[in-house]
């Protein structure tokens, strides 16, 4: 066998400049520096997620909880049962159906998700400090849009 031969071959998809890269790319670094924030509170980013949620609106059922954690309905089970065994979360049966189950924060869950709200809020507003306030307004909503948009690539 020869040596092998290099070719060069460009290819027209300048990643950097990709939006998926670019949103992915910004919500990691924002992601993983916030989740070393919440090592002393002992919760996780998808944790959090699920406390934040809970929090802005309780009693909700996996289904809806699923959307706003950003995981899997697997993962969420598993998260949703770590926190129930940290005495964060409740399951409840619900007014409306009393067969379907609906999760809420408890009083030492809410405490917690209020205690790491001005952390939660501080991060970003250090992301959005070169922002002016109509500056973050358009881009909520075409964050929102760009997300919507998406649906049916998922």
């Amino acid at each position: 066998m020869g040596k092998r031969q290099e070719i060069s071959i460009k290819v027209e998809h300048d990643l950097e400049a990709a939006v998926p890269y670019l949103v992915a790319r910004t919500g990691s670094r924002m992601g993983n520096a916030f989740a070393k924030a919440l090592k002393p509170y002992g919760l996780s980013l998808a944790e959090w997620r699920v406390c934040a949620s809970l929090g802005h609106t309780p009693h909700q059922r996996l289904s809806e909880l699923v959307v706003r954690a950003c995981v899997d309905m697997s993962a969420l089970s598993r998260i949703v049962d770590r926190l129930i065994a940290q005495g964060y979360v409740c399951r409840e049966r619900s007014e409306e159906d009393g067969r379907a189950v609906q999760l809420s924060l408890t009083e030492e869950g809410a405490a917690l998700t209020r205690e790491i709200v001005p952390l939660a809020q501080h991060y970003e507003m250090v992301a959005l400090n070169c922002f002016t306030k109509a500056e973050v307004k358009v881009l909520r909503t075409l964050l929102n849009r760009l997300y919507d948009n998406a649906e049916p690539l998922a």
